[in-house]
């Protein structure tokens, strides 16, 4: 039994790694060339100019998320938190990552496998089925780290974030910094599409919050990057284990410059696990001196935007 529900899920890995590309491809080819060449355009804000912030946090999720509006209620509290401690700061969170046009995987035709995943996760957390989401999301981390196909997805995935900066009240050409906020897999796709935004005159800087990334060319383009890490978060090792660019051996990457440079700033900020109630988000694991897990993640963000915004 263990055996056979190893195979299936090698080979559930192995279709979705071979054919992860063919979406950003697909897209490409029907209509992303024709969109990418007028996205770049001024969207309409919704946010009225007196109202408008002159900074703008952009949180991309982990990968096992099922859209941009299907953030788990950690996330969703943490963020809360975050924007009520940042009161001169736009927090944005409803672009999805995994995707090249902002569709969650509850907005496709195979939405009924997704749902049936989803709550299968929520009933029977032993019950590794749920992970065949995780599976697919990490399929497009590896093609945005893919410098055959990474850029085709990234691109899109700007687009997205570029609608969505402006619909938040972003202008065009303010040079107003934005800060991009990823967990686990989303610091590559923040990385990927942070290149292509830098490219607009956008100051993009990378907050990475354990997160999983390679030498991706938008290191080279990033104001800053912070990584975040947690003591006993060992999945986040997957990035520089996994990328030889991250490897002590390669020092002119574009991850090695960056460091070499001094736009690079590794924290451990606390004992937390990757994901889950222990993970970086947690509400009731507490670090020796009573402070949540979520509390010690949102002070060291909220720290460096206020060290940042002071430069």
């Amino acid at each position: 039994m263990i055996s056979w529900l190893i195979g299936s899920v090698v080979v559930i890995l192995f279709l979705f790694v071979l054919l992860s590309p063919l979406e950003s491809l697909r897209w490409w080819a029907d209509k992303g060339e024709k969109e990418v060449r007028g996205t770049f355009e001024v969207v309409a804000s919704e946010v009225e100019e007196e109202h408008r912030s002159h900074r703008f946090v952009v949180y991309l999720s982990g990968v096992g998320v099922l859209g941009g509006d299907e953030l788990s209620g950690r996330e969703i509290a943490w963020l809360d938190s975050l924007d009520d401690d940042l009161r001169d700061v736009c927090v944005v969170a409803d672009v999805f990552p995994y995707s090249v046009d902002n569709r969650g995987l509850l907005q496709r035709a195979t939405m009924h496998l997704w749902k049936f995943l989803d709550n299968a996760r929520r009933q029977w957390r032993s019950n590794p089925i749920h992970f065949i989401i995780n599976i697919r999301n990490i399929a497009q981390v590896l093609v945005s780290s893919d410098p055959r196909y990474g850029p085709t997805q990234s691109i899109g995935l700007a687009q997205e974030l570029w609608r969505s900066l402006q619909r938040h009240g972003y202008v065009p050409g303010s040079g107003d910094p934005v800060y991009l906020v990823g967990f686990s897999g989303g610091a590559q796709m923040a990385l990927g599409a942070g290149w292509f935004l830098s490219g607009l005159g956008v100051p993009v800087s990378l907050i990475s919050v354990g997160g999983i990334f390679s030498d991706d060319p938008g290191l080279d383009r990033m104001e800053h990057v912070w990584d975040l890490r947690g003591s006993r978060d060992t999945t986040r090792l997957l990035g520089p284990v996994a990328f030889p660019g991250r490897w002590p051996t390669a020092p002119l990457s574009s991850w090695g410059r960056a460091r070499r440079e001094g736009r690079v700033t590794v924290r451990t900020i606390g004992p937390m696990k990757h994901d889950a109630a222990k993970g970086y988000f947690g509400r009731r694991a507490k670090d020796d001196n009573g402070r949540t897990y979520a509390d010690l993640t949102r002070e060291e963000v909220v720290g460096i935007l206020a060290l940042d915004g002071t430069r």
